[in-house]
């Protein structure tokens, strides 16, 4: 970009335009790869005082600034990005003023905000995004319903029967997994156990304590929150499985489970007391156990699909750790 074409297409200057020009001023750079670029735009930061934790931007969230279609840019984030392809702070300025005066004339045409600077929403993609959601809902009420067979088929003491429920939760919302949780609990039959309807609160209990966890009370922000979150929902979900697992299956459920149980009877346990103690440790393990896989599932999700991760920023550190600087992503994962 020289400052002769910016001021000779000013009035037709657009985003597209500047996004096309990023691309074009990488390619001339190397081209960078967009890892490398991670790394060079966490060493600028680092360099200005930046906090490690916030130093390394997402790599998706790199990319996104080259592709077109985008109604917003973070002019900072832009800044940056000149700066790490080798242009000097003049040239970068240059680039940041040539944004913002895009934005002040769309602006004068009062063009509507879009609903988030980081998942552009253009008309093209629309269609998509209905499918990949619908998608990602049948695939986690799959995965639930794997979880109980290979819980049955190998006789195991956990429950693995909401891994997809807290993949939905957590990647499109609460609500999300109620929807994997009902359907999922109203299928189970398939698998052979005919007590999976039974436990729909449970599940959809699990869902909420996960969804809302993260969302309302920033339980994704780090891995210690995020530990906390899943033996919060473990809780959650003991809380309302015992009185389930008393009143209606009278203490016996067929689960693997229930040798616990019997255990604690043989020791003058109280029966309710005996319900509850075996339900909340096997379910603390299983939770812990969904919980990072759902983990694992989010960040990929985030990384290929482009599924925002802004309600939980160790989705965005974990997927930092595939840039070059490794040590800063794993101290930011801790905090």
């Amino acid at each position: 970009m020289t400052t002769d074409d910016s001021a000779a297409g000013e009035h037709a200057d657009s985003l597209d335009r500047i996004a096309l020009d990023l691309q074009d001023l990488r390619e001339n750079a190397g081209p960078v790869s967009y890892a490398e670029l991670v790394r060079r735009i966490t060493d600028l930061r680092l360099h200005r005082g930046v906090r490690a934790a916030a130093a390394t931007p997402a790599r998706s969230t790199v990319y996104n600034a080259f592709r077109i279609a985008r109604s917003r840019m973070d002019p900072e984030l832009l800044r940056d990005i000149v700066v790490a392809l080798g242009a000097d702070d003049t040239a970068a300025d240059a680039w940041v003023q040539r944004y913002r005066a895009v934005r002040r004339r769309e602006a004068g045409r009062s063009l509507p905000e879009p609903p988030s600077a980081a998942q552009p929403v253009p008309r093209a993609s629309r269609r998509v995004r209905m499918p990949l959601l619908v998608g990602i809902l049948c695939a986690c009420v799959v995965v639930n319903l794997l979880g109980l067979s290979v819980t049955s088929l190998f006789d195991l003491s956990l429950y693995l029967d909401m891994i997809g429920t807290a993949i939905a939760a957590l990647a499109l919302g609460p609500w999300h997994g109620v929807v994997v949780a009902v359907a999922s609990s109203s299928l189970g039959f398939v698998t052979g156990d005919p007590h999976t309807w039974e436990f729909t609160p449970v599940n959809v209990v699990g869902a909420l304590v996960w969804g809302y966890g993260v969302r309302r009370l920033r339980m994704g922000a780090s891995l210690g929150r995020f530990t906390s979150l899943n033996l919060l929902t473990a809780l959650a979900c003991s809380l309302v499985a015992a009185p389930i697992v008393v009143m209606v299956f009278r203490g016996g459920a067929g689960h693997a489970s229930e040798r616990s149980m019997l255990a604690l009877e043989a020791m003058q346990l109280p029966f309710v007391a005996s319900v509850f103690s075996a339900n909340i440790v096997t379910s603390a393990t299983d939770k812990l156990l969904t919980g990072f896989i759902a983990l694992f599932v989010f960040t990929l999700l985030h990384r290929s699909f482009g599924v925002s991760a802004q309600h939980m920023p160790l989705v965005e550190k974990i997927a930092a750790l595939r840039s070059g600087d490794r040590v800063g992503a794993l101290r930011a994962v801790g905090r």
